[in-house]
């Protein structure tokens, strides 16, 4: 491998050969010395390639396994491996295969489970075998030390250039010997559009240096984002509610200063207005739902999203994208919502109206304008992960204590069913919590896309 870093195109190869071509000229004026092409290649392509002037990589189309899929599929992968493998074993520029894309390669139990089928396709091929997660490309008995990375998704904009400049230069300033993976489509666009960028590929193909003239800074900004919108249309919406709703105002002082005259007030139907509990029964869902899609953006990169959706795909609701854990936020809500109003109310003897249970239950979530205000300044500033998981965690926890805080409420005027209700309710909802979580950390297939999700 070369002391400076090289350059490779993740080629989504077209189906003409002319315009193959076409391409691979290209890429040959500008200095690129690897291609990473997609299982299988046409016989016309691979004529055209034995002779070309690029080391090859071939990249099979096993993507985003959970350990648990790669061991029942073992024998039915190595016969895929293996096929492949001898396809490609008398074209000597054919130097690696990718075995695996997007895994849970990094699951500790993988070595052992996956040695047996590296150790049976070496012994029939002398090509090396790596695999890519993470845009990284690492080899298999090198895990921690990636030999290539992937430089830019397929959509070029004009500050991708310094961004480039940045870590490319950085990498030839080091001797490294790291391969620079640029996917075809960003290429093309980038020597279209930025000129110059062309320009400094060819001389660093010729004299391995590198030097690019920077095109100036976009101090165009972007218009405010979403989230915030969101958030200041939620707290204009509580400043209407409470124009409005002439109670509201005393119900969030009394709940939180005076929580027991509050909870009389309720229990003795002093207070019937069902309008502003449903109203902040709402807002908690939209607030969920924002909550829902901060934390996946803080924990779960682009490649990740698109591995949990490959395995959960009836919960892409807007599509692969962000926005689908908004919608799952406010749907799981709504549904968790309507359940423990039903929970809190059915068993309650003494309580003769729905609109006590919803009026108790939604008084906590006047906390949610805190909670998720401090979320969304967060998240727009760019604040560090782990602040943003701890307020994440405080939501739900705060979400969670709000039904056992409504059943203590509610059992004060339950007499001798005290008990019963409890049971019935903080006992049960406490039980039923912890059987989930057991369900769901002992459930090794949904445990596994998780981890995968967050791995990449």
């Amino acid at each position: 491998m070369a002391q400076q870093p090289s350059l490779g195109i993740v080629w989504d190869h077209p189906a003409d050969t002319s315009e193959a071509k076409t391409q691979l000229n290209t890429f040959a004026q500008h200095g690129i010395d690897y291609l990473q092409l997609d299982h299988p290649v046409s016989p016309d392509l691979l004529a055209l390639l034995r002779e070309a002037p690029f080391t090859i990589l071939i990249q099979l189309d096993k993507t985003y396994l959970t350990l648990s899929e790669i061991r029942s599929r073992q024998s039915n992968l190595l016969q895929q491996f293996g096929e492949a493998t001898d396809l490609y074993r008398s074209y000597l520029n054919f130097a690696a295969i990718g075995l695996l894309s997007n895994s849970q390669t990094s699951h500790p139990e993988f070595d052992d489970m996956f040695s047996p089928i590296l150790d049976s396709l070496s012994a029939r091929s002398n090509k090396d075998f790596y695999f890519y997660a993470s845009d990284k490309w690492s080899y298999f008995d090198t895990p921690d030390k990636p030999f290539a990375v992937l430089f830019a998704d397929s959509v070029f904009q004009r500050t991708d250039i310094a961004a480039f400049d940045e870590q490319f230069g950085w990498e030839v300033d080091q001797n490294s010997s790291l391969i620079f993976f640029l996917r075809a489509e960003w290429f093309d666009e980038a020597i279209s559009a930025y000129p110059e960028f062309s320009e400094s590929l060819m001389q660093y193909e010729q004299s391995q240096e590198w030097k690019i003239p920077l095109p100036a800074a976009d101090e165009s900004r972007s218009s405010q984002s979403w989230m915030v919108l969101s958030l200041v249309v939620l707290w204009l919406g509580l400043a209407v509610l409470f124009k409005l709703l002439p109670y509201l105002r005393p119900m969030l002082l009394r709940y939180f200063l005076a929580h027991r005259f509050f909870v009389d007030d309720i229990l003795h139907y002093r207070e019937r207005a069902l309008t502003g509990g449903i109203a902040l029964l709402a807002m908690h869902a939209l607030f969920s739902g924002m909550m829902f899609y901060i934390l996946a953006q803080t924990s779960i990169s682009l490649t990740g999203l698109n591995a949990f959706f490959h395995h959960l795909p009836t919960l892409a609701i807007f599509g692969t994208n962000y926005a689908s854990f908004f919608g799952i936020g406010v749907i799981i809500t709504l549904l968790i919502q309507t359940v423990a109003l039903l929970w809190l109310y059915l068993p309650a003897k003494n309580l003769e109206h729905f609109s006590q249970t919803v009026n108790l239950y939604s008084g906590t979530f006047f906390l949610d304008f805190l909670i998720v205000t401090i979320l969304v300044t967060l998240y727009v500033t760019g604040f560090g992960p782990t602040a943003i998981l701890i307020f994440g965690a405080l939501f739900v926890l705060i979400w969670y204590g709000a039904f056992n805080i409504s059943a203590f409420d509610i059992s004060r005027s339950s007499g001798p069913g005290t008990a019963i209700y409890l049971f019935l309710t903080v006992g049960l909802h406490t039980l039923f919590s912890i059987g989930l979580l057991v369900l769901f950390f002992t459930n090794d297939s949904i445990l596994q896309v998780f981890e995968l999700a967050l791995s990449l």
